[in-house]
């Protein structure tokens, strides 16, 4: 009877500790997929985040490409190609004569000297040579 005894004491000591493993197994499984998830999420919020600054550049790059499509189409136009010539080449029509208005304080060094007897490509020149200064 008492061997009866120590082998039931036994086989229920063996169940405690298959049951603590077993407690022990699931309880690392549930942390470790809790903290998968949790990671994942942070991942996800942080990915979305980043999308959204993806989204909002790329709306301001569309609508700067519009911009600069627009402006590109009016820089072929004649009356823009006109107002070039006359405003920063100071080139004219035959017959007419350029005035110069001049504010209060602006330097006279850029408008200092039209020569009526430049040619084309020495206007184009003295242009060109105004963005090295």
């Amino acid at each position: 009877m008492l061997t009866k005894k120590k082998k039931k004491i036994k086989k229920e000591r063996e169940f405690k500790i298959k049951k603590f493993f077993f407690i022990l197994i699931i309880s690392s499984l549930f942390v470790f997929f809790t903290y998968s998830c949790i990671n994942m999420f942070i991942k996800l919020i942080g990915l979305n985040q980043e999308l959204k600054a993806l989204e909002s550049e790329q709306e301001s790059l569309l609508k700067q490409r519009e911009s600069l499509k627009f402006s590109l189409g009016e820089s072929y136009s004649e009356s823009y190609l006109e107002k070039v010539a006359r405003e920063d080449l100071n080139l004219k029509r035959e017959g007419e004569t350029i005035y110069i208005i001049k504010k209060e304080g602006e330097e006279d060094e850029e408008y200092e000297e039209i020569k009526e007897d430049q040619t084309f490509v020495q206007k184009i020149q003295s242009f060109l040579k105004s963005f090295n200064k």
